[in-house]
């Protein structure tokens, strides 16, 4: 008999750490996700075999080297869920006001301090209880079309893994996620724009992963991050593209476009309002492209690129309000 990864025994849970090496096991602290094809992890082993003088034409000797745990989850941005990623990535989590609903939390990208974070989960089902913990998340990607969710994808690396944890009953906050068209506000350049089609923010960490005297790693480190936007709307004008490929003129220039981005969605009211708002307050334009010409004729769509800069504020701010009327700790 065969088994199903949509088992109703399957879940993926996370919580935060107070520190390296202490997971995080208490089920009030973790958040259960909802999650979307495309989550999935795998533990990872470096295995070597060896062919050393004396025995002849075949190795002779094999070992492990190192084994960690690679992934990512994948969920639609429910509010609770979203907090409880955007505590790890970007991180610089801060409660902006008093514990009443709706609660209102920032993050941003201006701070080193970087948690661990524990993935409790069950797949198939419950024949593999997984308890990852010790996990560093390695960026995140957000990204919205019109029509669909607003979609957030975190790969992660598991310094430890172990194939047992206790019982935990999955326990899901009943809210919708944020839509593309939930009473949206999508900001270029300063302002307001009622033609963009979608958007994909990226920002991914350059890790350094430290071993020494054990099997596992002992340490992931963050190094340094980068961050792309890229959005589509439709054509109009050509005043982003002469901005961008020729400086505002009529033929290019030395400097680089810059311009800024804000995608914002919200739904409910009162102690129930949920929001989300993502700033990229600095961008530099790569690169704009109109398509190709097509004789059947289609609708011309811009499509943009772009770097995210750090300038006079952090590189990307988000606010969220949920139901979380607490600051994010372990």
């Amino acid at each position: 008999m065969g088994v199903s990864s949509a088992d109703p025994n399957a879940f993926v849970a996370l919580g935060m750490q107070s520190a390296l090496g202490t997971p995080q096991t208490t089920a009030a602290k973790l958040r259960f996700a909802k999650y979307l094809s495309g989550s999935g992890f795998q533990a990872q082993l470096e295995v070597v075999s060896l062919r050393e003088g004396g025995d002849g034409m075949t190795k002779g000797f094999t070992y492990k080297k190192m084994q960690k745990v690679a992934g990512q989850l994948v969920v639609n941005a429910r509010p609770e869920m979203l907090g409880q990623i955007l505590q790890f990535v970007p991180g610089g989590a801060a409660l902006v006001g008093a514990t009443v609903l709706p609660a209102v939390h920032t993050f941003d990208t201006g701070h080193a301090s970087f948690p661990y974070g524990t993935l409790v989960a069950q797949h198939p089902g419950s024949h593999i209880p997984h308890l990852m913990s010790d996990v560093r998340f390695g960026g995140i990607s957000i990204e919205g079309a019109g029509g669909e969710p607003i979609k957030v994808t975190v790969p992660f690396t598991a310094i430890t893994h172990g194939a047992s944890h206790a019982g935990f009953t999955p326990t899901y906050i009943d809210e919708q996620p944020f839509l593309y068209h939930s009473s949206p506000t999508y900001v270029v350049d300063g302002a307001g724009d009622t033609s963009v089609l979608a958007f994909k923010f990226d920002l991914g960490y350059s890790l350094e992963e430290l071993q020494s005297q054990a099997v596992n790693l002992d340490d992931i480190v963050v190094q340094n991050l980068d961050a792309t936007l890229e959005y589509s709307r439709r054509f109009a004008a050509a005043t982003l593209w002469q901005k961008i490929a020729m400086g505002g003129g009529v033929s290019p220039t030395t400097s680089v476009a810059t311009g800024d981005f804000r995608a914002g969605q919200l739904f409910g009211t009162g102690t129930t309002l949920r929001s989300f708002d993502l700033y990229v307050p600095l961008l530099a334009y790569k690169s704009h492209d109109i398509g190709e010409l097509d004789p059947d004729g289609k609708t011309v769509t811009e499509v943009v690129q772009a770097d995210a800069l750090k300038g006079a504020t952090h590189l990307m701010v988000a606010l969220l309000k949920n139901s979380h009327a607490s600051g994010y700790t372990s």
